[in-house]
C-alpha cells in the first residue's frame, strides 16, 4: 500500500501541474482526487503506526502548532457553514500530506530517492508538456469536463505555471540532471520551450513572473561559487540561450493576445513586474487597478485583525471573506479569500495564527538551509544543490501565494505541502550517512554501485 500511495501522490502532482483546476474535479463531490489520495495515505499510516509516531519528531513537529490553532478556528463554524468551512479548512488540512510524506520517507528512505528520480524526469519534460494546455487556453479550445463539473479538464493558471517552471529550471541549472549528451540532443528544445512558457506566464501574471525570476536568480547566486567549471559553463550557456530565445520568441509573439486584455510582449512583462512595487503610468492589462483593489482589501484585513476585534481568532474558516469584507467581484460569490495566502491566514486565524504560520515557514527554511550548509561543508555537493533547489522552489510557492489565491486550493496547496514534507524528510535522510551516496544514483548522475538499501513495497 505504501508504494500505491507514493504513486498516487506522484499522479496528483503531475495532474495539478499539467491540468490545473480541471484536474481538481476528478472524483465525486465532496471526495475529489486530493481527498481520495489523502484518505489512502491515512489508511497507510494507520496500517503502519511507525508513520504516525513520527508526527511528533523534529522537524515536522513545527507544523503541529499551526494545525492545532487552525483547527480551533474551524470547529466553531462547521455547524453554520458546513461544507464551506471544510472547503476553506483545506488550506491547512492539506498539511497532512507533508506529515504523511515525511513519515513514509523516514520509514523507508527509498521513498525519498523515488520522489527525486520522478522529479528528474518531470523537470526534463514539463516545459514541453505544459505548452498544449497554454495553447488550449489562448485559443479558447472547448474541452470536456469531468462529471459534475463545468470546469474544462485543462484549466491552467499562469501564476501556478510560473512556480513549477521555476522549480524545473532551477533543478536543471543546478546541474541535477545535466549531462553533455542531454545538452547536445535536448537542450535547445528544452530552452526554447522554457522561454515560450515564461513569455506567456510573465505577460499574464506578475506573481508567476516574480516567482520564476527570484527563484532562478537566487539559485545562481547561491551556488555559483561552489560548483565546478563545467556546470558554471552550462548554466551561463542556458542563461544566454534564454535571453536569445526570449528576444526571438517574444518578437514573434508580440501580436498575440492572451485571454483577457494582456498581450504577450516585453512591454506587458515589464509593466507586470514594475507594478509589483510601483504605480506605473502605462496601465496595460489594468494592472494598476488590480493592485489598488488588493492593497485596499489587505489594509482592511489588517485593520480588523491587528488593530481590531478579530485580533485573536480572525473571522474563522467558513465565512466568505470577499463578500463580508466588501470585495466580491463575482455574482456567484466564487471568490472566497484575498489574493494573498498570508492575508488569508491573518483574516481567518487572527494574529496568533499568522505568527504560527510564519514561525513554521521560518523553521522550515532554517532547517533546510542549515542542512545545505552542512552538506557543502562536508563536500556533498549534490546534496547541497538539492537543498538549494528545495529552498528556491519553496520560495517560488510563497512569492506567488503573495499575489493570488494559491495555497487555498488543491492546485497549489497539495504540491506546496508535499514540498514541505519532502524538505523536512530530506534533512533527516541526509543525517544518515549510509543513505547519502544514493542521491547521485537517483539523479542518474552516477553509475549504480548496488541497489538502493531499501525497497518500496
Amino acid at each position: 500500500m505504501l508504494r500505491l500511495f507514493i504513486l498516487s501522490v506522484a499522479f496528483i502532482f503531475l495532474g495539478y501541474t499539467l491540468m490545473g483546476k480541471g484536474f481538481a474535479y476528478l472524483g465525486i463531490a465532496p471526495l475529489y482526487i486530493a481527498e481520495l489520495v489523502l484518505l489512502l495515505g491515512l489508511l497507510v499510516a494507520f496500517a503502519n503506526p511507525s508513520i504516525l509516531r513520527r508526527v511528533f519528531t523534529w522537524p515536522v513537529a513545527l507544523v503541529l502548532p499551526f494545525l492545532f490553532w487552525s483547527l480551533l478556528q474551524t470547529l466553531p463554524y462547521l455547524g453554520e457553514y458546513g461544507i464551506n468551512a471544510l472547503r476553506d479548512a483545506a488550506f491547512w488540512g492539506y498539511a497532512l500530506f507533508a506529515i504523511l510524506i515525511y513519515g513514509a520517507i523516514l520509514k523507508n528512505h527509498a521513498v525519498f530517492f523515488m520522489f527525486i528520480r520522478y522529479y528528474r524526469y518531470f523537470a526534463l519534460v514539463f516545459p514541453l508538456l505544459i505548452i498544449p494546455g497554454i495553447v488550449f487556453d489562448l485559443l479558447n479550445v472547448p474541452l470536456p469536463s469531468f462529471p459534475g463539473s463545468t470546469v474544462p479538464i485543462v484549466a491552467l493558471k499562469f501564476g501556478d505555471t510560473g512556480v513549477h517552471l521555476a522549480g524545473v529550471v532551477v533543478f536543471v541549472l543546478l546541474g541535477l540532471v545535466l549531462s553533455w549528451r542531454w545538452v547536445v540532443l535536448h537542450g535547445p528544445v528544452w530552452v526554447l520551450s522554457v522561454t515560450a512558457v515564461f513569455g506567456f506566464t510573465a505577460s499574464a501574471n506578475r506573481g508567476g513572473a516574480l516567482s520564476f525570476v527570484l527563484a532562478v536568480l537566487l539559485a545562481l547566486a547561491t551556488v555559483f561559487p561552489k560548483i565546478n567549471g563545467r556546470v558554471v559553463g552550462l548554466a551561463v550557456g542556458f542563461v544566454l540561450s534564454l535571453v536569445l530565445f526570449a528576444m526571438v520568441s517574444l518578437t514573434l509573439l508580440s501580436s498575440t493576445q492572451l485571454v483577457g486584455s494582456r498581450p504577450v510582449s516585453v512591454e506587458q512583462i515589464t509593466t507586470n513586474l514594475l507594478s509589483i512595487v510601483l504605480q506605473t503610468e502605462n496601465d496595460a492589462g489594468n494592472v494598476n487597478a488590480n493592485r489598488r483593489w488588493r492593497l485596499m482589501w489587505w489594509e482592511k484585513i489588517i485593520g480588523y485583525t491587528v488593530y481590531g476585534p478579530y485580533f485573536w481568532t480572525g473571522k474563522g474558516y467558513g465565512i466568505n471573506l470577499a463578500t463580508v469584507d466588501g470585495f466580491q467581484v463575482d455574482k456567484q460569490e466564487s471568490l472566497r479569500s484575498p489574493h494573498n495566502s498570508h492575508m488569508t491566514v491573518l483574516a481567518r486565524s487572527g494574529v496568533p495564527g499568522l505568527v504560527l504560520w510564519l514561525g513554521m515557514l521560518i523553521g522550515w527554511a532554517w532547517v533546510v538551509l542549515r542542512a545545505r550548509y552542512q552538506a557543502a561543508h562536508n563536500g556533498d555537493h549534490l546534496w547541497a544543490k538539492l537543498f538549494v533547489w528545495l529552498f528556491c522552489y519553496w520560495l517560488a510557492f510563497l512569492v506567488n501565494a503573495s499575489f493570488d489565491v494559491f495555497l487555498e486550493g488543491p492546485m497549489g496547496g497539495v504540491p506546496f505541502w508535499l514540498l514541505m514534507g519532502l524538505g523536512f524528510a530530506a534533512v533527516r535522510v541526509y543525517a544518515h550517512p549510509s543513505s547519502r551516496p544514493f542521491l547521485g544514483q537517483a539523479l542518474g548522475l552516477e553509475t549504480p554501485r548496488g541497489r538502493l538499501p531499501y525497497a518500496v513495497e
